[in-house]
């Protein structure tokens, strides 16, 4: 994702340092500058970036009051305070009225990479809460029309229901997890047991024979199980993601002990978090049987 940047400042040096700096580490690009807050609240709803760098001490609007105008126009732009001012007052104001980080003058290379590139993990994390969000809200609305009896919905739909709101819907290894689930619910329990206990190789092999037979196509093994290898990774990156943002989610509660150890969940948010060099682990058996346990109990 291209990030834009938006710079407020009255002093032209430090507009072009900031510039600099967004263009050599290639950060984003720069849409938009003011040396004063009357063109920065005019400019920023139109332009729209992701990211505002504003001064603190500006002639006539001052950055909190520009930052506050902002957020009173509900501007979804990310807010970095730039300043020389360490007053606790001061500081503890401007976190009030929206500024997620603050950048230390003189302006400090270092310190500008690492708060942007915060800004950026928690913008990436919103749009994964919000994607978690529209599902949540296609599901509530599935439910209302099947209770009602309006619409019957097939296993397949159900499947991919729940990879949707894990946020893999769009991976190339969600088809091989929708084929394998299907092929698994064709058959009796006791068999369905006794595939799940064989190696996942066989259970690959089965799924390659399925697609020769129904489709007329074939899949290298080892590609099928890298694909759904990186596509339950990018789930359980993605439950780790909504834990951190939201420990009391549905969706989190649901899933991070269903389908995933909560050990590895746990360890996949230390890692997110930059407290660990490891992340958590998957286990494709334990994925596949707690989507039945989930289709099971709706």
């Amino acid at each position: 994702m291209q990030y834009n940047f938006y710079i407020v400042d009255d002093d032209r040096s430090i507009r072009q340092i900031l510039k600099n700096i967004i263009c050599q580490y290639d950060l984003g690009d720069v849409v938009g500058e003011a040396d004063h807050g009357v063109k920065a609240v005019q400019e920023i709803p139109i332009l729209n970036p992701h990211i505002v760098l504003v001064d603190l001490l500006l002639p006539v609007m001052d950055g909190i009051s520009i930052v506050a105008e902002l957020r009173a126009n509900n501007s979804k732009a990310h807010f970095i305070m730039i300043s020389q001012v360490t007053a606790k007052e001061m500081i503890s104001k401007a976190y009030t009225h929206g500024i997620e980080f603050f950048i230390n003058k003189p302006i400090n290379v270092i310190e500008v990479l690492s708060v942007i590139n915060k800004v950026k993990e928690k913008i990436k994390m919103q749009e994964v809460i919000q994607s978690f969000e529209k599902a949540m809200q296609g599901i509530n609305m599935l439910k209302g029309l099947t209770a009602h009896g309006d619409v019957a919905y097939s296993d397949k739909d159900k499947i991919k229901k729940i990879l949707s709101q894990l946020g893999i819907i769009g991976e190339a290894g969600s088809n091989d997890i929708v084929e394998i689930l299907l092929m698994l619910m064709e058959t009796d329990e006791k068999d369905r047991n006794r595939m799940l206990n064989q190696k996942m190789s066989e259970l690959y092999n089965r799924l390659n024979l399925r697609y020769v037979h129904q489709y007329e196509i074939s899949s290298n093994t080892a590609a099928i199980e890298q694909r759904i290898r990186r596509a339950i990774n990018k789930a359980l990156s993605n439950i780790a993601n909504l834990g951190i943002e939201d420990y009391g989610s549905e969706l989190f509660i649901r899933y991070s002990n269903t389908l995933f150890d909560f050990g590895e969940v746990r360890k996949q948010m230390d890692f997110i978090r930059g407290k660990s060099t490891y992340g958590g682990k998957i286990s494709v058996k334990k994925f596949l049987e707690g989507i039945f346990v989930i289709l099971k109990n709706e």
